[in-house]
């Protein structure tokens, strides 16, 4: 036993933690794909020794991690991983999503609190009214109670719920907040995930180990109404289309190159 575990100890070591993370990152390209798809120009940001690093740990100093700014019609915007949001509820609510989009430069605060870390290390988070849209990544079977979990996350990461202002479909914008979901869904869950992405503002993406990368069926979407001045709500609408498409994660961008790339804690 003991020279077996010494002769695969790298795969022994693979832990849920480290699976996790990488089905992480697999989202936030699939996320990306979508916007370079939507017509955003996407760039590559903060590289280290031009290595995109990514962040997937909320104990991380988010300046020290890379990140993807957005160009479009409705403004610029970041996607970041693993940034403590502050909620618009109450300034002692404070979680970790595993992606976010926030306006672009939204500052991140870096605070000293006792509570956290006996004062030993900053306490990093982000206003709730930078954020554009929130996303979770699980990468198990859906179930009931994980789906209606993600409305916490939609009403306390997001200060725009639910008084943004209504308008007719947009089949362009940003992907309303998405929980992503590894496993496959069956029919009375498919029900349930139907209902729920038509009565909030959010959506529900199941079957990603089958392939269900092009977010494609993602109905809901968001356009931002004069992003530019922080703090305004976007504009929600929602679009259908039929049919998925299966694809590998793709790369970030092509906008800057980025030799490798470094998961970190």
């Amino acid at each position: 036993m003991t020279k077996f575990a010494a002769n695969h100890q790298l795969v022994l070591s693979a832990t849920e933690r480290q699976l996790s993370a990488a089905f992480e990152i697999a989202c936030l390209h699939a996320l990306l794909r979508f916007y370079k798809r939507q017509g955003y120009t996407l760039t590559l940001e903060n590289l280290k020794a031009n290595e995109y690093r990514y962040l997937t740990s909320p104990s991380g100093n988010p300046a020290n991690f890379s990140y993807v700014t957005l160009s479009g019609n409705d403004g610029e915007f970041e996607v970041r991983q693993q940034v403590r949001v502050e909620s618009h509820v109450a300034s002692d609510i404070r979680f970790t999503p595993d992606i976010l989009v926030l306006l672009k430069d939204s500052p991140i605060d870096a605070a000293t609190n006792a509570d956290f870390a006996a004062g030993k290390r900053k306490l990093f988070s982000v206003k709730s009214d930078k954020v554009v849209a929130a996303h979770e990544c699980k990468s198990m079977n859906p179930f009931p109670e994980l789906m209606v979990s993600f409305v916490g996350m939609l009403v306390t990461a997001h200060s725009w719920y639910p008084n943004g202002a209504e308008v007719a479909p947009a089949p362009k914008g940003h992907l309303a907040p998405t929980l992503f979901v590894g496993g496959t869904a069956r029919a009375l869950h498919l029900k349930m995930i139907a209902a729920m992405e038509a009565s909030y503002r959010l959506n529900i993406v199941v079957g990603m180990h089958s392939g269900t990368w092009s977010l494609k069926s993602a109905k809901n979407r968001l356009l931002w109404n004069g992003s530019k001045a922080a703090g305004n709500p976007p504009i929600a609408g929602a679009t259908q289309s039929s049919g998925t498409t299966s694809m590998q994660p793709a790369a970030p961008t092509k906008a800057k190159s980025a030799k490798s790339a470094v998961v970190g804690k």
